[in-house]
């Protein structure tokens, strides 16, 4: 087990791990399980509570209301890949409404992933070691957005990733809301120079979209015979290395408690103006 950073003053800290949630409880379960590890990397005077943006319980609200009387101050982590709607949108709704309703109270947030090195250093744990003898075809698969910074997020990290692994050059596709679409986009793949495809779903839980990925995947690999068949790796949000950086991050802003600025600010002047 991971040993938890130092922090001094803990005890008034209270942080919330937002999940986005699944109408599929295994996707919840998974969350929950993940939570636990985080849990467990982090101080022990923290007080730490799980919460959900839909589909399943407790609500943020309700967390908030639990904890906004015992704690000093209040971190927020939307445990999301990349800040889109939800990140830049509803997490500063609650924080104002915490503001105004718990003034003595100190709300800062961290942001989502993002491109962070971690999920790079993981998925080249996660998939099969290049093969000199298997020629790959890796397909990095999102979950899309409305929001264009965030598919492009995507791109960025699978560049990352191939600038370690090598090989020829990746594919990308989304399972839903924006294009290319992962099921039509599977049929547009040359496979005559392919002895293996690698399906690399960009996720941090179970869920339907998922299943709806491994699925798809295993009917395109019953129609074309590959010498090496098809493998899709799994999500990836319970794995150590990525929950070490998510809890040196957590460490990291309750120790200087105010919100930082992101990355990614200056290329969306919109966010910009709500900071």
């Amino acid at each position: 087990m991971m040993t938890p950073p130092p922090l001094s003053d803990a005890s008034s800290v209270g942080i919330v791990v937002i999940g986005h949630g699944s109408p599929m409880e295994d996707g919840n379960r998974h969350f929950r399980e993940t939570f636990r590890k985080l849990v467990a990397c982090l101080p022990g005077d923290f007080v730490v509570r799980e919460a959900f943006l839909e589909h399943a319980e407790p609500s943020v609200p309700e967390v908030l209301s639990e904890i906004s009387g015992t704690c000093q101050t209040i971190l927020l982590f939307p445990f999301l890949l990349f800040d889109a709607g939800h990140s830049k949108g509803d997490v500063w709704g609650f924080m104002k409404e915490l503001g105004e309703s718990h003034p003595e109270v100190r709300v800062v947030r961290e942001w989502a992933i993002g491109t962070d090195q971690a999920p790079i250093a993981v998925l080249q744990e996660i998939l099969p070691p290049p093969d000199p003898g298997i020629r790959d075809l890796v397909v990095v698969v999102g979950r899309g957005s409305l929001d264009p910074a965030a598919n492009a997020s995507l791109y960025y990290q699978g560049r990352r990733l191939w600038e370690r692994r090598g090989g020829s050059e990746f594919r990308y596709a989304f399972i839903g809301v924006t294009e290319p679409r992962f099921l039509p986009f599977l049929d547009t793949l040359d496979l005559s120079a392919t002895d293996r495809l690698l399906v690399v779903p960009y996720f941090l839980f179970e869920g339907v979209l998922m299943e709806r990925i491994r699925k798809a995947t295993e009917a395109f690999a019953q129609k074309h015979a590959l010498p090496r068949g098809a493998v899709v790796t799994p999500p990836f949000g319970d794995h150590p290395i990525l929950l070490s950086a998510i809890a040196n991050r957590l460490v990291r802003l309750a120790k200087n408690r105010h919100t930082v600025v992101p990355r990614w600010v200056p290329l969306d002047p919109p966010a910009l103006s709500t900071l």
